[in-house]
C-alpha cells in the first residue's frame, strides 16, 4: 500500500494503525509505538494538530504506554487528547467522554502504584 498509496495516504495511515494495534497485542510494544508515532505525525501533517483522528492518535500512543507501564509518560499524552477533544467535540461527545475515562484510568492505576 505504501508503495502505491504513499506513506500519508488516508487509506494508508489506518492500515499501519491497524498493524500497531495487532502488534501490541501480541505484546511487541517497541515495533507497535514506532508505528503509532508514524501515524501521530501523518495524522499531524495532513489532519493538524486538533483534528479528532490526530487526537485518536495521541491517545492510542498513552494507551500504550500506560499497558507498557509507562504511567507518568502517558499522562501529558492523555490530557492533551482530552483537552483537544473538549475543545473540538464538546463535554458530551462519545470520543470526549472516552478521552476522560482514559485519562482518569491512568490516573488510578498511578494512584494505586503510588501508595505501594
Amino acid at each position: 500500500m505504501r508503495e502505491t498509496l504513499g506513506d500519508q495516504h488516508p487509506i494508508t495511515l489506518p492500515s499501519i494503525h491497524y498493524i500497531a494495534a495487532l502488534l501490541k497485542d501480541i505484546g511487541e510494544y517497541n515495533k507497535a509505538m514506532s508505528l503509532f508515532e508514524e501515524v501521530l505525525q501523518g495524522m499531524r501533517e495532513i489532519l493538524g494538530d486538533r483534528h479528532p483522528n490526530t487526537l485518536t492518535s495521541i491517545s492510542n500512543i498513552a494507551a500504550l504506554l500506560k499497558g507498557m507501564g509507562e504511567y507518568n509518560k502517558a499522562m501529558p499524552l492523555h490530557k492533551e487528547a482530552l483537552q483537544g477533544m473538549r475543545e473540538i467535540l464538546g463535554d458530551r461527545h462519545p470520543n470526549t467522554l472516552t478521552s476522560f475515562q482514559n485519562a482518569g484510568s491512568n490516573l488510578e492505576v498511578m494512584d494505586v502504584f503510588g501508595r505501594i
